[in-house]
Parts: C-alpha cells; structure tokens; sequence
C-alpha cells in the first residue's frame, strides 16, 4: 500500500517509514497538517498514519477534512491519554488508534485489520447482497434504504455486513462496537444487539444470530440459519 505518514517529528516519521517500508509498503511524508492535505490531493494514499498534535491544522482537522471527500481509511497514531479526546476523533471518521509507545507488531497488525475492513466495505454491493456500506457517511443500507442507527450499532453492524454468513467472534465485536475503550464489557453486546435486531426486523431485513460460544453471524440471505 501507499502510506501516508503524518507527524511533526522527523524522528517518528524516520521510524514509521523504515517498519512500513520493510513491510512493503510506499511511504509518503507530511510534516503539518497542511503538507498532509498537500499531499493527500496529488498522491493519494491506501491508508493515513495521523498524529494529532501538529502545528498549525492539528491531527483533528486533517481527519475532518480528508473524511469529507473520502472514505481512505485513517489510523491515529498519538500519544494522547484523554479517553474523550480518542472517542471524538473516531466520531470525525477515524477507523482506529494507537497510543506511542507502540509495538511494531501491534501497529501493523491494526493497519492490515483497517485495510481488510475497508477492502471488505467497499465490496459488497446491494445488487448482490442487499447490503450497501457507505463509509464516508458512516450509513448502513439495506435494499438501498439507511438503517436509523446509533453509532455503536452501525459499528457492530458494520462489522458483521463486512464478514457475512462468517461467525464474528465476540471480542471482535466488542473492539469494532467500542474502539476506544479499553476491554469493554461483554454485557453491553447483548441489549446492543437486540436493540439492532428490533431495526433490522422492521426494515425487514436479516437478523444476527448467535453462534454458541462462538459470536454471532450475519446470513447474506433470509432463511439460512447457523451451523451449532
């Protein structure tokens, strides 16, 4: 992929650039917000690395401005700890973040998860499924019509229209439905969940169903039921 890193330390950017490049991946640099634009518009990038606190336009607005003309998917990178702070950043559209220090390990494994979710998204077609996801207005459709949804079901949603008639684990649900708290609660899936079903029934649309000890799976179709 064609990164694009973005950080006012010349020190991170020299570190990001060297993992992302032994991983294969083209590296394009920004310095400040502005650059970042510069560049976003005349080398579009697959995905962003964005750290917050620039000079000038801040790690908020560039993730405001590049959300409202495309759906390229953006991780944070920040040494911020303010909880609120990271939750109001994934409300402007960012797809993840994680916190400096991080491991090497953990940092591509995010940018190859938010990869998959966005090749994934862009896929599926209502012609064929009856799904349609709009990332850049955060909107699931089904048969062409927006489901009335709270962020965290389009979330939890999104993260089974993605894997359809695939079992979701549980864990992954908790962290798409919750990405910025920390080992969320498993207790708060389950009125989530059926808060989504009451929607997708009355949309008339197919319905999660749990798979025992498992997680839960989403039918492409109606009248297809889980493996036990």
């Amino acid at each position: 992929m064609t990164i694009l890193v973005v950080d006012d330390e010349p020190a991170m950017v020299g570190v990001l650039g060297a993992l992302l490049g032994k991983a294969g991946h083209r590296i394009v640099a920004a310095y400040d917000g502005d650059e970042a634009l510069r560049h976003f518009a005349s080398d579009p990038p697959d995905l962003v690395l964005l750290d917050l606190a620039m000079p000038g336009t801040d790690g908020a607005e560039v993730c405001r401005a590049i959300r409202a003309r495309s759906a390229t998917p953006i991780i944070v990178v920040t040494g911020e700890r303010d909880r609120g702070a990271l939750v109001e950043l994934l409300r402007l559209g960012a797809d993840d973040y994680v916190r400096k220090p991080f491991r090497s390990d953990e940092l591509l494994a995010r940018i190859g998860a938010v990869a998959r979710r966005a090749r994934g998204g862009a896929g599926v077609a209502g012609a064929t499924t009856g799904w349609t996801l709009d990332l850049p207005r955060r909107e699931v459709r089904w048969r062409g019509s927006p489901l009335p949804l709270t962020a965290t079901e389009y979330r939890l949603l999104r993260c089974l229209v993605e894997r359809l008639d695939e079992v979701v684990e549980q864990r992954e649900l908790l962290d798409g439905g919750w990405p910025g708290i920390p080992d969320p609660d498993p207790l708060w899936l389950k009125p989530h969940l059926a808060r989504l079903r009451e929607k997708l029934v009355a949309a008339g649309a197919p319905v999660p169903s749990a798979v025992r000890g498992l997680g839960y799976r989403l039918p492409a179709a109606h009248g297809r039921e889980p493996a036990s």
